[in-house]
């Protein structure tokens, strides 16, 4: 029986992708195994995240080093895979074979011989047999594509416009995942607030309802929505969220603090809607963690600019901040403007990665004293140690063995940077 290891980038709809290639590999009699035993694979999936430079970078680096170790391994690389890149790839290996995100079902034949599946197709990507990273954890894609044209943006030229998948696939896809013991239902898309929009309004909220009318003990994580989509369907949203099966956690991208350089990303909100929407959302739900998205240095960004976004973060106090360097990708418009320099870029997100560290543990430390319910969702990195979310999304660390898919009553005894400390009681 041959073995194949995913290496996997990007966000988790890519991990989805990855989940539904190892289920086909094993169906069609493969062996998946883990992401860490290279040595033991026959071949090895690649698959890439071409959002981010950075990423890109090191997908193709450990090609090489993992093929430079491992001559006769096959590899695929699969993903978000855009066609200026193949012939780079192409220059590291010529045998490796290559399978972007709409031709997925193909992964069989991409790890028995040397192809190349680029083509542009809108596919339902659901009920596809899964070999899940995390038992406890169901990722259902709800669309593929994207509304909008955002000047630093790659997505959009591999994944198109938005494609909604039809709701009755979703709602199957979740079944089988309670049905298959997933306590944590992710959504997952380039923009879950897009979903529906291709015949009007976003049906997000509708789609939330929907699901949480469904039998089981299970809690659904919403995850990335753009500011444009939950201004549409903020009320609406809103009373959908307030199911206690759904987590009080939402991820809403402002990557600036300030509206020229939202202007110039042809972001379609401005910073005073983000603030209305993280206000609103506060109010309904004190102890929601929103997750937000800063990148420094876009080209022309001033150094006022900048201390904008730091302004934001300190206002807004958000529970999560993904801090992106800007680096340019190929045929986008802000890669022909002016860009700024790589020491200054770095300045900048050095400086917004310390005050975010001051940001989090004060709201951490908030929870200190407080009881909460928290499922088991991962096995923790020492012996004896489990990891939990709370309704919140809070990830809370215990010293002590808890069987994952368990809900616990906990108090929180300590607070880090990035993580709660609880007790079962």
């Amino acid at each position: 029986m041959q073995k194949v290891v995913f290496r996997t980038y990007g966000c988790s709809n890519n991990f989805s992708e990855s989940e539904a290639m190892a289920g086909l590999l094993e169906k069609a009699g493969y062996l998946s195994i883990e992401s860490t035993e290279f040595e033991k694979a026959d071949a090895v999936v690649f698959s890439m995240c071409s959002v981010k430079g950075p990423s890109v970078n090191h997908c193709l680096n450990s090609i090489k080093k993992l093929l430079k170790e491992f001559p006769e391994k096959k590899v695929v690389v699969a993903g978000c895979v855009p066609k200026q890149l193949i012939s780079k790839i192409k220059k590291i290996n010529k045998n490796i074979s290559i399978i972007n995100t709409h031709n997925i079902e193909k992964i069989k034949q991409a790890v028995k011989e040397t192809t190349e599946f680029t083509s542009f197709e809108n596919k339902i990507k659901l009920n596809y047999p899964k070999k899940r990273i995390n038992s406890v954890v169901g990722i259902v894609p709800i669309l593929s594509g994207c509304n909008d044209n955002c000047t630093y943006c790659f997505t959009k030229q591999i994944k198109g416009n938005t494609f909604s998948f039809p709701e009755e696939m979703i709602l199957g896809e979740v079944k089988q995942c309670i049905k298959d013991g997933c306590k944590e239902i992710w959504l997952t898309s380039q923009d879950n607030g897009a979903y529906g929009t291709e015949k009007g309004k976003t049906k997000l909220a509708e789609l939330i309802n929907k699901m949480t009318a469904l039998q089981g003990n299970f809690f659904i994580r919403i995850g990335m929505t753009n500011p444009t989509y939950i201004l549409d369907c903020l009320p609406e949203l809103i009373k959908a969220m307030k199911n206690e099966k759904v987590f009080k956690f939402l991820h809403i991208p402002i990557q600036s603090g300030n509206n020229e350089i939202l202007k110039k990303m042809n972001r379609r909100y401005t910073v005073q809607d983000y603030k209305k929407i993280v206000s609103e959302l506060k109010k309904a739900f004190p102890e929601i963690s929103v997750s937000t998205d800063i990148i420094c240095g876009f080209p022309s960004e001033t150094k006022k600019q900048f201390e904008d976004s730091l302004k934001l973060i300190k206002e807004t106090k958000p529970a999560t901040l993904n801090i992106s360097r800007f680096q340019s990708r190929p045929n986008t418009l802000a890669s022909k403007m002016i860009q700024l320099k790589g020491a200054e870029i770095k300045f900048r997100s050095r400086k917004l990665t310390v005050l975010f560290r001051k940001v989090s543990l004060e709201n951490n430390k908030k929870w200190i004293g407080k009881t909460c319910k928290v499922l088991i969702d991962k096995k923790g990195k020492r012996l004896n140690q489990s990891i939990g979310r709370n309704s919140s999304y809070k990830q809370v660390i215990f010293n002590e063995k808890i069987h994952l898919g368990k809900t616990v009553n906990a108090k929180i005894i300590g607070a880090k940077r990035f993580h709660l400390i609880g007790k079962k009681i």
